[in-house]
C-alpha cells in the first residue's frame, strides 16, 4: 500500500494541472474614455530672443606649409614599375590625342595600387583631357582623399578641379577652387 499512496498523489496532483488549465482568467476590462482623465496639454514654450550680432569677416587663410618628406610625383611614391609603365603609356596616348585609351591604361594602373593618390591625379587629368570634366573632378577629389595632407597632390587636385568646374559652366565653384590651388602654392613657396 506504501507503493499505491506516491502514485496517487502524482494523479491527484496531475488532475489538479488539469482542472486549473481548464479554469477562465477573469477579463480585464479596459478603462472606459468617460473614466480617462482629460488629457493635459502643455502650453508651448516662450521663443527664445536670439542676440544678433553683426558677422564677423572670416578670418585670413594661413597659407599651408607643406610638411618635409611628401613625395612630389608619382615615382617618388614608390609605385611598382608595372604602374609607372603603364601611367607612360597613358602619357604616351594622351600626348597622341588617344584620351579615352590613356584613361583606360590609368584604370589599369589603379587596379595595381588602388590606394596611390598620385595615380587618381593622373586618372583626373585623363578624365578632363577626355572630355569628362564630372570624372575628372571626382578623380582629383578621390586623390585628395588619399593624399594625406601632400600639398604638391592637393594643389595640383585643386587646379584639375577648377578646370572641371570650367567646362561645367560653373566659374564661382572654378575660382574658389583655383584660389585654394595658389593659397596651397603659396604655401609652398613660402616653405624652406
Amino acid at each position: 500500500m506504501s507503493r499505491g499512496l506516491p502514485l496517487l498523489r502524482g494523479l491527484a496532483l496531475a488532475s489538479l494541472l488539469v482542472l486549473a488549465a481548464c479554469v477562465p482568467e477573469p477579463a480585464v476590462r479596459a478603462p472606459s474614455r468617460d473614466s480617462l482623465p482629460p488629457p493635459v496639454i502643455a502650453a508651448p514654450p516662450p521663443p527664445v530672443q536670439v542676440p544678433v550680432t553683426p558677422a564677423e569677416p572670416p578670418a585670413p587663410r594661413v597659407p599651408v606649409a607643406p610638411p618635409g618628406g611628401f613625395p612630389k610625383s608619382l615615382k617618388d611614391s614608390n609605385a611598382g614599375p608595372g604602374v609607372l609603365a603603364l601611367v607612360r603609356q597613358a602619357q604616351e596616348s594622351r600626348a597622341a590625342g588617344r584620351y579615352d585609351a590613356a584613361v583606360g591604361q590609368v584604370e589599369r594602373a589603379l587596379r595595381i595600387e588602388p590606394r596611390n593618390a598620385f595615380i587618381w591625379q593622373a586618372l583626373a587629368e585623363a578624365h578632363l583631357q577626355a572630355g569628362h570634366p564630372e570624372q575628372a573632378e571626382s578623380a582629383a577629389r578621390k586623390s585628395s582623399s588619399l593624399a594625406r595632407g601632400n600639398p604638391y597632390l592637393e594643389s595640383g587636385n585643386w587646379r584639375l578641379i577648377a578646370a572641371a568646374r570650367t567646362r561645367l559652366g560653373d566659374a564661382a565653384a572654378a575660382r574658389a577652387a583655383s584660389q585654394r590651388a595658389d593659397e596651397i602654392s603659396d604655401g609652398l613657396a613660402a616653405s624652406p
